[in-house]
């Protein structure tokens, strides 16, 4: 009798019930990685120790480990005046330690004007006398930083 309950006992196994998804390690296993597409978020338990963890839903576990960061130093912009009739002044707190590239864009995000920041700029100044009035949107892009700055021109 016990060797037939040992026989029927069921067996734990990791499954997932999604519309697509995968899982891969790499040739030396240090990496994997797993994906699922179309699961609702839910929530996760985990046992006290941390060994058992049981996942609803959403794949939560994301480790990343950093090979490298390379972190710009905070440098503060100012854009002045906004609301604008003319031109608007980019000003930095501190020299530009690369070159800056910025696109200018109208509210439904068609590109109307493209200029550039030379390197160790302190302040330019952008023209708007050729612009309408309206919404537009100043894309500045330095290296793979890139930020964004609402701008009126009235």
């Amino acid at each position: 009798m016990f060797l037939g309950m040992q026989l029927m006992a069921q067996s734990l196994k990791q499954e997932v019930i999604a519309s697509a998804g995968g899982y891969n390690t790499s040739s030396d296993n240090l990496l994997s990685i797993s994906w699922t597409l179309g699961e609702t978020i839910i929530p996760t338990f985990k046992s006290g120790d941390g060994t058992l963890i049981l996942t609803h839903g959403f794949q939560q576990n994301l480790i990343i480990t950093a090979i490298n960061e390379n972190l710009d130093s905070k440098v503060n912009v100012k854009i002045y005046p906004n609301p604008a009739s003319e031109a608007v002044n980019i000003q930095f707190d501190v020299p530009t330690d690369k070159e800056i590239l910025l696109y200018l864009l109208d509210a439904q995000g068609r590109l109307v004007k493209t200029d550039r920041i030379e390197e160790s700029t302190v302040e330019k100044n952008l023209n708007l006398q050729d612009l309408p009035s309206g919404v537009y949107y100043l894309r500045m892009i330095k290296g793979n930083l890139v930020n964004v700055y609402k701008v009126v021109k009235l």
